[in-house]
Order: C-alpha cells, then structure tokens, then sequence
C-alpha cells in the first residue's frame, strides 16, 4: 500500500487524536496542570537567576539555571505521565480520571524524577553543542544545525518512553532502549526524524495566534496610549490562541503516543486509528 503525503498524514492522526480528546475533555487537564505547575520552578529559580545574571554572579546563575531546567521538567513530566495512564485506560474500554491519572504518575515518583534528570542532562549538552552563537557565522550554523539534528533525534528515539515507563514499569535506561527498540523493529532504521501530529492544529491555532500576536506588538510600537492599551490587548489574545494551541497538541501527542505504542509494540490498534495511518504516521528517508 502507497504511503501517505506528510500533510495527509499528519491531518488523518490529529483529527483521530483530537476526537479522542473531544470524547474524553478531562485529558485537556493534564497539560494544562503542567503549564500552571511550572510556574513554581519558575518563580523559585528563574527569577534569581536572571538577577544574578543582571549582577555578573554567572557561578551563581549557571546552577540556578539549571536547577530550573530540571524543575520544569520534573512539573511536566508527573502529568504527562498521568496523561499517558490514562489513555491507556479509556483506549481499552475503562473508566478512568485526572485524579487516577496523577495518583499512577506519583506511584512511580522515583523513575520519573531520574527520567527528568536524565531529559535535563540532554538538554544541557544539546545546548552546549549550540554554543552561544560566537565563533563566526559558519560555526554557529553548524552547530545549530548539530544541535537541531540531535534534538529531533532524541525526541524520537524516546516518544515512548513515557508509554514504556508507566505501562511497563519500566525504568528510564530501559525504557530509552524500549523506546527506540520499537521504531526500529516496526520502521526499520530509516527513521527521516520525525513523528507527524498537531500540523493542522498549529496551522489552525498556533499559526493565527502568532499572527495576533505579532500585529499586537506592532500596535503597541506605533505608540500612542490608545495604540499601546489596544496592542497589548491585542497581544495578550494572541499569546493564549498559542498557548492554546500548543496545550492541545500537548494532549493529543500523548494519546497518540499511547495508540503508536500498542501498534509498535505488538500490531494492536486503538482509539480510532487504523494500522495504516499509525505505519504512516512515522517520517522515513525516501
């Protein structure tokens, strides 16, 4: 059977995942607990550290970053997890909650923790590889290049590894293995990098969003108090269409992770989907 185009495809599994989501809105919760709850690292650790930064103390500032790395990793992970144990459940017929979600994410409080720091490690060294833009423009477009590479990578090489952890009980290192063992037992090693869902959300949401939210800014800069009260109204709309939009194909990754996972790990096909667009939903080199 033909593959899908990228468009086609991308548009077949995020209607399937947003209809999952329509019939179960309580799974909205989720992303939306993990954006309020990165607020606390925020406040604990990254306005100090933009002090210090001000203040020239980077050996005070560097640790405080990255205490906030991991700190908004760790709020995210806990109800993305909660995420994922619940979809498993409403995908196979049973009733379930954020309560239940959250209550099975801090069951596994250990494993989660440690797979936060080990995401807060890669982040730091995909970073470094980025450099701080010095070095020449050649430089920098290589290693932003390099950094971009590496970060799609990673993020494919572990999409299941959340499914893997709360389904499996798996611990991070093995999970990690899980994750990428799945990929390539089911695409082979052609993976091009990169797992198509939530195009049609951000062209819908995320994309207008930021359109409003450019023309607000440029509102506010053409001065004026009526022009700055308008354009920072204006502004603040178009931040939350696109904070918005990316909480939604938050919540819709996740149960797509879960249905890709079933299909992955033994041919069984979930929530909607067929076997098809699940084969046809993973980018291959042509």
């Amino acid at each position: 059977m033909a593959r899908r185009g990228a468009w086609q495809s991308s548009k077949i599994v995020t209607g399937k995942s947003w209809a999952v989501l329509k019939a179960n809105p309580y799974l909205f919760a989720f992303p939306i607990i993990g954006m309020v709850l990165s607020i606390i690292p925020l406040g604990i650790f990254g306005i100090p550290a933009l002090y210090f930064v001000e203040g020239d103390s980077d050996w005070i500032a560097i640790p405080l970053a990255i205490a906030l790395m991991f700190g908004v990793q760790a709020v995210v992970t806990f109800p993305a997890a909660g995420l994922v144990c619940a979809v498993d459940e409403e995908m196979h017929g049973r009733d379930a909650s954020v309560g239940a979600g959250m209550s099975a994410a801090f069951s596994r409080f250990g494993p989660l923790i440690a797979w936060s720091a080990v995401q807060t490690v890669v982040s730091i060294l995909i970073n470094l590889v980025r450099g701080n833009g010095q070095g020449g423009l050649i430089s920098s477009l290589l290693r932003n290049v390099l950094a971009a590479a590496a970060d799609v990578m990673w993020q494919l090489i572990t999409f299941f590894v959340l499914p893997v952890m709360m389904i499996e009980k798996a611990s991070p290192i093995d999970a990690i293995k899980s994750s990428s063992s799945l990929f390539k037992k089911q695409w082979g090693t052609q993976l091009a990098g990169g797992v198509r869902i939530g195009g049609l959300a951000a062209l819908l949401v995320i994309v207008p969003g930021a359109l409003i939210l450019g023309a607000g800014v440029g509102i506010v800069l053409a001065g004026g108090t009526a022009a700055v009260i308008i354009g920072v109204i204006t502004a603040a709309i178009g931040f939350l269409i696109v904070v918005l939009g990316g909480l939604i194909i938050s919540a819709m990754r996740g149960i797509y992770s879960v249905a890709l996972y079933y299909y992955a790990k033994d041919g069984e096909v979930l929530g909607g989907f067929t076997g098809d667009e699940l084969q046809s939903s993973v980018r291959l080199k042509q």
